[in-house]
Parts: C-alpha cells; structure tokens; sequence
C-alpha cells in the first residue's frame, strides 16, 4: 500500500533509524516523534494528508491535517475540523491512520466547490498582536504550513517549535485571524490565544517583526526538545517585547550568559 513514488514521505529519515535502533534494544533514549505526508490523488485533486505520531499512538490521537492548494482557508478549516473529530470518534487503543485515509477518500469530494473571487475592500484595519501558546510544536509539517500562511498573509511575527510551542503573529485583524482560524483547526493537544495586544493608536511602532520566521533557541536537553528560555527571552528583548514572558510562563525570565 502506498508503495508508488511520491506517495508516502517520511520527512526526516534519520528519525526511522532512531526508531529502528530503540525497537532493537540499542538505546533506551525515545527517538524524535515520526513525521510522515501520505499524498493522495482523489478526484483528479491532489491531497496531502500529514501526520505526527508520538509515542503513546496508537493509545494517543496523532497529530494530522490536511491541504490541497486549491481550497481557501475556510474549506481547509472545516475539512481539518471535520477529519479531526472522526478521529476522535475511533477507539483510541486500535490504529487509525488508514481509517482516517478512507474518510478523506470518502469525503474529500464535499469540500471542494467553487468559489467566487471576493475582492477585499481596503480600509484602515485595527493592528493586532497575538501570543499563542501550544503544548508542543513538533511536527515539520505543520511548522512549515505556520510559516507558508504567515508569509501568505503578510504576517510577521516568529514562532518557536518544541515544548512548549510559542507564536507570535502581528497584523490586520482580518489576516491575524484567518491565520489563526487555520492553524488552530489543525489536530493539536493543546493550542490557544493566551495574550492578544491591540494598537490604540496610529503608531508606527506597534510591529516589532520585519518578516515571519522560526526560531530555535537550542538547549542542552535535546530529548525533550525544550527551548532555551534565556535564548528567548533575550530575542524578545530584542525586538521590545520582553515585558510579555512573565505573563506568558508565569515566571520572571533570567537571560542566558
């Protein structure tokens, strides 16, 4: 199954030699979480269905969501909803990927209708700042899409993989939140909006980021992918936002020596 070219990818091959050397007994030290798109041609479309599973599956719910270029940002939100709630459905003890696979062969089809070119009326928009906190960001997958929409949407802002996960994204109201109404229908343990920040005023100093962009602030504890909270800490200073981690961890920040 899915033996064609093209069909199944394993994003970091080197995490399947991890995996192999832990199953043989070699190392007690987990491997990184499994990354893998199965891409599927279903009504002459083209479907990218991508997972992450972690190492509870298939005990735990993987983390998966789907794309296809041609359906706008709403139909990728009800899609992605959709899919995640059936697998939610399922038993959580039995393995679901290929269930999941047969609903989106199954239904693909309701979601892709055509649509109007809606022309957007330009006016003065509100600006706006949102931080959102996940429980982790691991998948390639899904960091990749964070990054494409932002730069799509003329969003800046950055976003930190690991765990936990930190974004922030700064723009119009409007692109703020179709960014958001995306990535949050995404499959994930656990996401949310945990500070937003509006411009009062007509300042030009409101946008603290240039473009949008991941940062990995490495730190020594490589298994558990935690970030160097000195790191960040020191790249919102940086950029004038320092005052929002002690809101965002509860804790007051110590810089990194």
């Amino acid at each position: 199954m899915f033996c064609n070219p093209g069909e199944l990818r394993v994003e970091d091959l080197n995490v399947l030699a991890h995996i192999n050397v832990f199953v043989d007994g070699r190392t007690q030290e987990l491997p990184p979480y499994l990354d893998l798109t199965v891409n599927l041609l279903i009504d002459n479309q083209k479907f990218e269905l991508c997972i992450n599973l972690s190492h509870e599956y298939p005990d735990a719910e993987p983390d998966t969501f789907v794309r296809n270029h041609k359906l706008n940002k709403q139909q990728h939100a009800n899609l992605n909803k959709d899919i995640t709630d059936y697998i939610a459905s399922l038993n959580r003890s039995e393995p679901c990927i290929f269930s999941a696979i047969s609903w989106l062969q199954d239904n693909a089809h309701n979601y892709i209708v055509e649509e109007v070119e809606e022309q957007r009326i330009e006016k003065n928009e509100t600006l706006v700042r949102y931080w959102i906190y996940s429980h982790h960001i691991y998948s390639k997958s899904k960091r990749r899409e964070i990054v494409d929409l932002a730069h799509k949407l003329n969003i800046t802002g950055f976003c930190m993989p690991g765990k936990p996960g930190l974004i922030c994204i700064e723009g119009t109201t409007s692109d703020c939140n179709d960014w958001w109404q995306s990535i949050k229908s995404m499959n994930w343990k656990r996401i949310f909006c945990k500070i937003s920040e509006e411009c009062k005023d007509s300042s030009d100093n409101f946008l603290k980021f240039r473009a949008f962009d991941e940062k990995v602030f490495q730190n020594n504890n490589i298994k558990n992918n935690h970030m160097d909270m000195g790191e960040l800490f020191k790249f919102l200073e940086d950029h004038q936002c320092g005052y929002i981690f002690k809101d965002i961890f509860g804790v007051e920040a110590k810089s990194s020596s």
